[in-house]
Formats: C-alpha cells, structure tokens, sequence
C-alpha cells in the first residue's frame, strides 16, 4: 500500500521511531538539565558550609586573641609575675580546653613561667628570642598569630609528632616599654575537630584546610595532613593529571578567594581512579597569612540523586519505545499478509488504522502535546493536556496558544514556537504557569518542526512536561539538608559564641568592679558605656538561645489534642501585649472542631513565631484575626493581619534559615514553625500583599475518628 507515491510501512516506521527519538531526547535532555541544576546547588550548598567553617575559624582564633590582650592589661602580668595558680586555672578551665597552655617571656626572651606547667617544663628559663612570633610581636606592638609547629626543636610543645600548635603572642608594655610577651598554645587538632572534621557533604564527601605554605593542615583522609597539597595527589596516584586542582589551590584558594570548581582526583576515601569531584572554597585569614578551607564531595553522590529520580521516567519510556516498536512490527507484518487484490478496498481502512493508532500514541503521551500553526492557532491538543488545564478540545481549537495556555493577548516572550518557525529547529524553554484553579506549575516546553513536502515550517509540535513533583522534590531534597547542615553548624557556631561571651562578660563585671574604686573621679560616662556593653552582650546571649533551640528542636510528641483550645489559651496570653502594641485581635473559632494528633506545646511554639511576626508588622497598631475551620478533612488555622507586607520576591525566602529583613532579626522564627508544622504532618503557607497585610494558613490532619459540623463562635 502506498500514500502519496510513497510505501505507507516506511512511513509509519519512520513517525514512530521520530516519535521514540523525540521522546528520547526529551528524557536525556531533562536528565541532564536536572543533573546540572542539582549540581549547582549542591555545590552552592558546600560553598555556605566553606564559608561558615572559616568564619568559626577566625572568629574562634580572634576571640582568643582578644581575651589574651584583655590579660596582658593585668598588673601581675605587666611585672610578669604571673597570677596565682587559682586565677590560672580558672582561665585555663574558662577556655574548656581550647588553649593548650599559657607562658610569659621576659624583654630578653626567657620564658619565665608556664601553665599548666607540663607542656613547657622543659624550656622554663631557656632563650627563645629567635622564635618568629617574638620578633614579630616586639616589632609590630600587636599580637601575632603563628603557623603551626612547636617553638623549636622537632616536636610540638606537648612531646607528640604532629602539625603542631597555634602560638597567639600577645605583647605586655608596661609604662609605654616593651615588657615581654603573654602567649598561648591553640591545638590545631582541636580546631580541625570542631570546624572541619564534622562537615560533611553528600554520601561521602568531607572538607579539607591548606595553610599558606600550600600544606594540608586537616583532611578527611588522615593519610594527607601534614603533606605538600601540590606533591601528595601526585603521589597518591602518578596517572592521574593534577594541574586542575593545582591551578585552582595557587591562583584561587591561596589568594584569598572563594568560589565554587569541579576537578578529577585520583583517590576519595581509599578508592583510588578517575573520580570527578564538586568543590567549593573560602579563606581563612590568619593575620597576614592565607589558609583556605575547601569542601569537596564526588560528582556521584549528586548524579545518584538524579538517576534515583528519572529511573521510573525512564523506564515508563523504554516501556513506550517496545510498545510503539511492537505495534508498527505488528501492523507491518499484517500488511504484508494483505492480497493485492483488495488492496484498492483497504487501503482506507489501512489509512485510518495508522491514523487511529498515531491518534492513540498522541492521546496516550504521559505529557501534554499541542500542535499549532503559523498563525500560533491551536490546531490539537492531547488527552494529558485536556486533563491538565481541565479543559475539552473544543475550547482550545482554533484559539491563540498563548491566550489559552499563558493567559496572554500577545505572543510570550522568548516563545519556543516562534523560533521553531523562524529557525526550523527544535527548542526548549523552562517557565512556570498557572495552569488548574491557578496552581502554579513548573513546565518544560520542547517544541518540534513540522515541515511540509518543500521543507517548509508549517506547524509546530509543543511537547509540555510538567516537572512540578521533580522541582519541589528537589527543593526538598535541598531544604532538608540544608536545614541539617544549618542546625549541625548553628550549634557548633552557637556553642562557641557561647564561651566568649561569658569570657566577655566575666571580663566587664571585673571592669565595674574596678570602676568602683575610683571614687574620687568621675566614672558616669565610663559607666554608662559598660551598661551600653552588657546590654548588647544580653541581646547576643538572646540570639545565641534562639540558635541552640533551631540547632536542638526536638522531635514532637503527638497526642490526641484540640486546636481551639491551645489557640485560646496563646490568645489570653497574648492579650496585654496586644492592648499594649494596640492591635486589635479577632478571634472565630469554629467549634466543635474534631480532634486532631498535636504536640501542644510545640504547636504553640509555632503559632507564637507567627504571631509575633504580625505584631512586628504592625508597628503602628492594627488588626489580627485568628480563625479555624474543617475543611477536607484538616483543620484550617488561618493567621490574618493588616501589617505592611511582604514584598513578592521575598515570599519564597520567608521560611528559609537565616532570612530576614527585620533589625537584629535572626531569620529563625518561620523556619522552625515550618519545621514544627511538618512534624505534625501539617502544611504551613502564607499570602502576603504590600501595604495590606499578611496572611499564614496551617492545614492538620483529623483523626479519622470522624467529622463534626462546625458552627462559628467568636470572642475576645
């Protein structure tokens, strides 16, 4: 049989297999689009743990400094006689072991006392003028900070072989004189122990420091610390080229940059080969050195995530490609049986069969397909795109694409469509739409040529994949381990704020209390500077405990519970501080409300977040109105008021760790009330409108003990 002059078998071939290809192309291109994008947020992710591990960094090296400056102004130390053993021990002992020791040189470099003593014992009494921090420290009048390594000879000041200690030498002028120097050991093994060696990135990936001179001074392989970072990869495995990383280390990392690069390594965590890794990067500035932190994992542990996710997309279209390939054998063979003698009577019949069965392959795509014409007129849309807009074929047929699916009077910008017509090729796009009762939907938008027997464009195919559930599953993916990450490096950065500022504290009452001596001058200014100073150290401590509570929240415990009851009681709570802001609070719960599982007092945890959010809102006073209801089966809490707003393009920021455009704000309120609404099972979203307010809705599940009617009842 033939069509237009041609076999109508080879036609039909070759449609399926250009329909297999298309389908094809669409799989491996979303795959490797998802891959690259996944990629690059994972890598921004390790770049936030770089950036957060030097800061504690330099924030733990400088906070130490401070406190040894703060003793050098001490009058025992000034006569470098030391304090009593007592004051030692407790300074020691306020350090928690941070500082391995402390020790005094007298202007001629003598070391004259240590403690604890046993570090030092040996070297009391000996000259130690030639050490680099000594010169440095008498020759420049401020405290110096050493690379790693002991005072002189081959072992670190404890006896033991390793990378050695941080010495922190801080000059003692007494009178205006140079009178010696107060000095401290900082372990660099402690350091790596409480900044590097907990971060973890991926499956497998970890982090690792250089030090200026190119040196790895922590690694999650313990083979390469203490090892030249250009000639240890190189050692490791001969075959592999290490110029990448080399370049990256000399132009990038030990010249105080940060960024984000990926490279081959011949070796992760014993597995030696041609492994590609993601790497992000930030510096460390030690006085006028350079040390830079890196945080690598390999390029599987991201593809992995990837496949884990396109493997039933993929095996849903190898079953589709043997279906099609089955058919058309099928129908070959069936046409090959046909006499000629009723070729001419079948030959219709033959026609629409291929007509049917390409009609059912359209109808049958798990994505939506349209087909328009030059005019952009839509001329067929497929099953899977009547059910996605909810919509019959008799409502698209003959209108403009992008009215119907954009919503538009003109062509969108950047359209696919129209650069299929004008190039005659396949293109792509990525836009989100509002497709079923204003969903908002994330749409990939391929778009195919179809060409008429000159060659020319005259329709043009639109294959829409909806890769919604991919994108928030994605972003789950992300938003989980960020907010793991967050809570593990909130606790270690809230933990040691913590003890500077308790050092920082002790330090001001001594300051009052010596203030009290002098009681023929006059101290009211100096007063009222140190109230200034302990008033920002309360607020400090405040931040501090919001960030232990986000790095500590604990895991809620659900019971049987009512909704009305835990929100009434949060409201009378509230009531003066309302009166007080003068906001006026409407409160319409609808009872009886079924029960529903709920952990009371973290419950009240997440709505206080909330609420406390709308006062602030309202600075000038206004309206909060709290209302319940059962609709689909959830409890529906809805959290409205008449506060300035939030502007759109930070609504999709608001419960993200760190985010906030409020003064002194910790951006950790939202999170954890997100956090806590997810542990009840429970959906938290919110609408927002400049210069109209705000509104926050939690959804919770009932217990399928069953259903009340709810009846409104309105108080306060």
């Amino acid at each position: 049989m033939k069509a237009h002059g041609l076999p109508l078998m080879p036609v039909i071939w070759g449609v399926t297999c250009l329909i297999i290809g298309i389908l094809v192309a669409i799989g491996v291109h979303g795959y490797y689009a998802a891959e690259r994008a996944m990629a690059r947020q994972f890598n921004t992710q390790q770049l936030m743990l770089a950036r957060q591990a030097a800061r504690g960094v330099e924030s733990f090296l400088s906070d130490i400094r401070e406190t040894a400056a703060l003793l050098t102004q001490i009058p025992a130390v000034q006569n470098l006689q030391g304090l009593e053993e007592e004051r030692w021990r407790g300074l020691y002992e306020k350090f928690g072991g941070e500082v391995n020791f402390f020790f005094l040189q007298n202007p001629e470099g003598i070391l004259t006392l240590a403690y604890p003593p046993e570090p030092l014992r040996g070297m009391i009494g000996k000259d130690l003028r030639s050490q680099h921090y000594f010169q440095e420290a008498r020759r420049t009048g401020r405290p110096i900070m050493s690379s790693p390594g002991p005072i002189s000879g081959e072992k670190t000041f404890d006896g033991r072989q390793g990378i050695g200690s941080i010495v922190i030498a801080v000059p003692i002028f007494r009178q205006g004189e140079f009178a010696g120097i107060l000095g401290c050991g900082v372990d660099l093994g402690k350091i790596n122990e409480r900044y590097i060696t907990p971060i973890r990135s991926g499956a497998t990936g970890g982090a690792w420091m250089i030090s200026q001179e190119g040196k790895f001074v922590a690694h999650y392989d313990a083979d390469l610390l203490g090892k030249d970072a250009f000639l240890a990869r190189k050692e490791q495995n001969p075959g592999i080229s290490t110029e990448r990383i080399d370049r990256i280390m000399r132009e990038e990392m030990l010249r105080g940059k940060s960024g984000m690069d990926e490279y081959t390594s011949g070796r992760h965590r014993g597995e030696l080969g041609n492994i590609k890794k993601l790497m992000a990067y930030a510096p460390v500035r030690i006085d006028d050195q350079i040390w830079s932190i890196a945080v690598v994992a390999p390029y599987s542990d991201v593809t992995h995530v990837v496949w884990e996710s396109f493997r039933n997309s993929i095996l849903l279209l190898v079953i589709m490609a043997c279906t099609l390939l089955a058919g058309t054998y099928v129908g070959h063979k069936i046409n090959q049986g046909r006499i000629r003698a009723e070729e001419k009577v079948r030959w219709g019949e033959e026609i629409l069969k291929s007509q049917n069965r390409l009609q059912a392959l359209f109808d049958g795509a798990p994505d939506a397909i349209a087909i328009v014409d030059r005019n952009y007129r839509i001329s067929m849309v497929n099953k899977t795109g009547l059910t996605l807009y909810d919509r019959s074929l008799e409502e698209f047929i003959g209108k403009p694409c992008h009215q119907e699916f954009q919503g538009r009077s003109d062509l969108c910008p950047n359209c696919p469509a129209q650069e299929t017509f004008q190039t005659g090729k396949p293109a792509f796009r990525e836009r989100a739409s509002l497709v079923v009762n204003g969903e908002k939907h994330y749409l990939q938008i391929f778009t195919f040529p179809l060409a008429d027997r000159k060659g020319e464009t005259v329709e043009v195919v639109e294959y829409v994949k909806d890769v919604t559930r991919e994108k928030n599953l994605q972003q789950q993916i992300i938003q989980s381990e960020r907010l793991a990450v967050v809570g593990r490096m909130s606790a270690n950065v809230a933990h040691e704020i913590k003890n500077p500022l308790g050092t920082i504290v002790l330090n001001a009452e001594l300051l009052e209390e010596e203030l009290g001596r002098f009681q023929t001058e006059n101290t009211a200014e100096a007063r009222n500077f140190l109230g200034v100073i302990k008033s920002e150290l309360d607020h400090l401590i405040e931040v501090v405990e919001e960030y232990l509570q986000f790095a500590r929240l604990p895991k809620v415990k659900l019971e049987k519970g009512n909704v009305n009851e835990v929100i009434s009681d949060l409201l009378f709570f509230l009531k003066e501080e309302a009166s007080e802001r003068k906001v006026m609070v409407v409160e319409e719960l609808n009872a009886p409300l079924p029960p529903v599982q709920l952990d009371a007092k973290q419950f009240r945890q997440a709505l206080l977040n909330i609420f406390k959010n709308s006062f602030e809102a309202m600075s000038e006073g206004g309206k909060l109105t709290v209302s319940t209801v059962l609709r689909d089966g959830h409890v529906e809490v809805t959290i409205g008021d008449t506060g300035r707003g939030i502007p759109e393009e930070n609504l999709e920021l608001v419960f993200t760790p760190f985010f906030s455009t409020k003064h002194g704000g910790t951006g950790l309120g939202l999170p954890i009330t997100s956090h806590i609404i997810k542990e009840h099972q429970g959906t938290v979203s919110l609408e927002s409108y400049l210069s109209l307010g705000t509104v926050f809705t939690i959804r919770l599940p009932i217990l399928p003990s069953g259903l009340a009617d709810p009846g409104p009842i309105r108080g306060l």
